[in-house]
């Protein structure tokens, strides 16, 4: 798997936005993480299910070529008397970081044949395919401008020109192709989620960023629910981190039944030096 970037868009972009030539200095320092999901949940102190990551790859103050790809066949998980069981597929983490003029470092989650199933009718998550990818591409100048705040195209853009982690684009030969990616996020594909006998109908297959779906206005008090999850931090500048979770649920039910399930996280960051 390799990155194939297009180096002159960001020098171009930021000699339009400084109005000056930019000289550019050492490689930013690279973080990422990603991992397949964290479950816990209580069912009325009767039956309780605590599942950590089962794969996960990380990349930490990295500053040349580097990836981690951890992958699990299947999974399979259950309270005592089965009044909790968890199972899935294929599971996925990867992270990888491709230095030069301009730097990218990418993480991506993804967790096959979800089900996830809890009392009768209290919870249940299926999905064929949940998935997560955060992206990150830039360079350090030598003498950073005094510019705060700028968490778009600056000298961080969220997207590969060409080439990703080994998925989408337009036909390349080596799994990317002119376009890349887009700027990350979460795909899903046939999801079905029921909280409290309530079936939550129309789930978006590739939700914008945290898409937030309207459980009360579905009768389902308690619990929330956010699609694409999407977490920012630093200015743009001197450093920039992304995170995103596929699914994020929460359910507490008069703290008698209570439930957190993060399915597919990845996150990145780069740090000028």
């Amino acid at each position: 798997m390799m990155l194939h970037l297009n180096k002159q868009r960001l020098v171009v972009l930021l000699a339009a936005s400084l109005g000056t030539q930019v000289a550019m200095a050492a490689a930013p320092v690279g973080n990422a993480s990603a991992w397949d999901m964290d479950v816990h949940i209580n069912l009325i102190g009767v039956a309780q299910l605590d599942v950590g990551a089962q794969t996960s790859a990380a990349l930490t103050n990295v500053v040349a070529n580097a990836s981690d790809l951890q992958t699990l066949p299947s999974a399979a998980f259950a309270s005592p008397l089965n009044l909790i069981t968890l199972s899935t597929g294929v599971l996925a983490s990867e992270a990888e970081y491709r230095g030069g003029g301009v730097s990218a470092i990418a993480a991506h989650s993804s967790v096959d044949d979800l089900d996830l199933a809890a009392g009768t009718g209290v919870l249940s998550i299926a999905a064929g395919t949940v998935s997560s990818t955060t992206v990150l591409a830039g360079s350090c100048p030598e003498a950073v401008p005094g510019v705060n705040s700028l968490l778009g195209d600056f000298l961080f853009f969220s997207t590969f020109d060409a080439g990703n982690l080994g998925q989408g684009g337009d036909g390349g030969g080596d799994g990317g192709g002119i376009g890349g990616l887009p700027p990350g996020g979460s795909g899903l594909i046939d999801p079905v989620i029921t909280i409290l006998s309530t079936n939550v109908p129309g789930l978006p297959l590739n939700p914008p960023p945290n898409t937030t779906i309207d459980l009360p206005g579905l009768g389902i008090i308690g619990a929330t629910l956010i699609l694409n999850e999407q977490t920012t931090s630093g200015d743009g500048v001197h450093s920039l981190s992304k995170g995103t979770n596929a699914i994020h649920l929460t359910l507490n039910v008069a703290a008698l039944v209570t439930a957190e399930v993060i399915i597919a996280h990845s996150d990145v960051s780069l740090a000028c030096p």
